[in-house]
């Protein structure tokens, strides 16, 4: 069990220098995804309850640490000068040019605004981000990254 730790361990560390990679990069912050922290939490409640991790040793110790670095780590997105950046385990970054269509969702909120923008890709898969900012300006940072050549469609919550 200790070399699948250690494998694991050697995995998560590569893992954690990608993604703070991608996290350094990034020149406009989307909000901190807080559900990566949940199930991280929620995983080692019940890896806890079933014994798995009570006998401690360096080898797990630093699983439990890489995997909890990891979750916070992968919480941070927002848009980067080549690409957006994610939250995920598996899907960090997508290329500004894979992007065919983004829809902007103003929260109904004035006094805390919120944008969620939902962005298409050329295969027809869809990835957003969360924003804490008011809806011009996320448009008007957007065109700076994606450019005219992409759509942006505007919805409002009610």
């Amino acid at each position: 069990m200790t070399l699948f730790y250690l494998a694991c361990d050697i995995l998560i560390i590569f893992y954690c220098v990608y993604s703070w990679y991608w996290q350094a990069v990034i020149g406009y912050r989307a909000r901190f995804r807080m559900s990566s922290i949940i199930w991280v939490l929620i995983f080692f409640t019940l890896g806890y309850s079933m014994d798995y991790f009570t006998a401690p040793t360096p080898v797990t110790n630093v699983f439990v640490a890489g995997v909890l670095t990891m979750s916070i780590i992968d919480g941070v997105s927002g848009l980067a000068k080549k690409r957006i950046v994610f939250s995920g385990f598996f899907k960090r970054t997508l290329k500004y040019s894979d992007v065919a269509h983004i829809t902007l969702i103003a929260g109904p909120n004035p006094s805390k605004p919120i944008v969620m923008a939902v962005f298409k890709t050329k295969k027809q898969q869809s990835y957003y981000l969360r924003f804490s900012k008011q809806l011009g300006e996320v448009i008007q940072i957007l065109r700076q990254y994606v450019g005219t050549g992409v759509g942006i469609e505007i919805r409002k919550l009610i």
